[in-house]
């Protein structure tokens, strides 16, 4: 016998149809909302909560040894609470999988719970891939971070503060994609309102200030005569993100955290490939064919932006064709974050020879 048929048995008419809100069709299931809070009921002592659930229909319920076995018996094991579960949350987890399986063991469509697929706990962690690959993508930020701080700390003893600020902008992405992917493997642990609030906040602000460092690097807002500009532009940037953070904390909007994030990138990826082509041309050996420029790695390498904004493209494409996860563990999203983790290896080297090139007057 499935599991969920277990969840006819005992006739809490009033228990079965409370309502409640959720965000995804599988929130919606009259099974799911059954088993969520029939697992209530059992584990997290929440009986009171049900006013249609009398005395006698509790000890029944109690009783039904078959229904009660479904559910872990309280309290939870110690690494679960540690991730941050409760005894509702995971009673949700378990409900999920429950009723998951028995659609899948009767062929029929699976749905996401709460705006997220159905996926398999892995000591106690949610989303076992996302979690490892935004762990993943931190790894190559943080050794960014090390190269593009000492090459800020050199050009500021020689008291090169032109080249001191590009950097110092360039470090700035580093510093915001390092809180970023650490706030998504929170997430991904585990999710809760904060921390995706977490997540969602650093990743914007990792927009932010990669819009910031093509803005000072392409129209050279590093230079000494260019500073009044280049600190009236990051005020710009600070109060724009304030705004957008106070806007989400009024009124959280998935739709306009999109579109914010959208429109920025756009406009960064659009410089970084113009900057690109710009810089390549300027290379380039004018005796030479296109493609044998473009064969050459003393010249090809200032296409670096064009190939990782294709790659970023290229891994949002599965955001964009979501399917369930693979084995119950790998979704479309955990995809994305495996596809961001190669191009952060190239990225900052590519800033520290573009900046070497600038110094060294080869181009500008």
């Amino acid at each position: 016998m499935k599991a969920v048929s277990h969840l006819n048995i005992v006739g809490l008419v009033g228990l079965l149809f409370t309502s409640v809100v959720y965000g995804s069709v599988g929130d919606e299931l009259p099974e799911f909302q059954k088993c969520l809070r029939y697992c209530e009921v059992i584990t997290c002592d929440k009986a009171s909560e049900y006013p249609d659930l009398t005395p006698e229909l509790y000890q029944n319920l109690m009783k039904d040894t078959a229904l009660v076995q479904m559910f872990d018996k309280p309290p939870l094991n110690a690494h679960l609470t540690l991730l941050g579960w409760d005894c509702e949350s995971n009673c949700d987890y378990q409900c999920q999988r429950i009723i998951t399986l028995d659609r899948m063991e009767d062929n029929l469509e699976i749905h996401q719970f709460h705006g997220k697929w159905p996926f398999v706990r892995v000591f106690g962690i949610q989303e076992l891939f996302s979690a490892l690959f935004s762990i993943g993508n931190f790894i190559p930020n943080y050794r960014g971070y090390k190269l593009l701080k000492k090459q800020f700390d050199i050009q500021m003893r020689k008291s090169n503060y032109e080249f001191a600020s590009l950097y110092f902008a360039y470090v700035l992405i580093t510093i915001s994609s390092m809180f970023a992917w650490f706030f998504s493997t929170i997430f991904h642990l585990k999710d809760t309102w904060n921390r995706e609030r977490l997540d969602y906040f650093f990743a914007g602000l990792t927009v932010l200030t990669g819009f910031y460092a093509i803005i000072v690097r392409f129209f050279g807002l590093y230079k000494n005569e260019a500073t009044l500009k280049r600190r009236l532009f990051g005020l710009v940037c600070i109060m724009m993100y304030v705004f957008h953070v106070v806007r989400l904390l009024h009124d959280w909007s998935y739709t306009y955290n999109m579109q914010a994030n959208v429109i920025i990138g756009l406009v960064q990826n659009v410089l970084w490939v113009a900057l690109a082509i710009s810089q390549f041309k300027k290379v380039s050996n004018r005796k030479l064919q296109l493609a044998e420029n473009l064969r050459n790695k003393e010249i090809n390498w200032t296409l670096t932006p064009i190939a990782l904004v294709l790659s970023v493209i290229f891994g949002m494409s599965f955001e964009l064709f979501d399917f369930p996860p693979v084995f119950e563990l790998i979704d479309a999203h955990a995809m994305w974050h495996f596809v961001t983790i190669w191009p952060q290896l190239y990225w900052y080297s590519y800033m520290v020879k573009d900046t070497q090139l600038l110094m060294e007057r080869k181009y500008d």
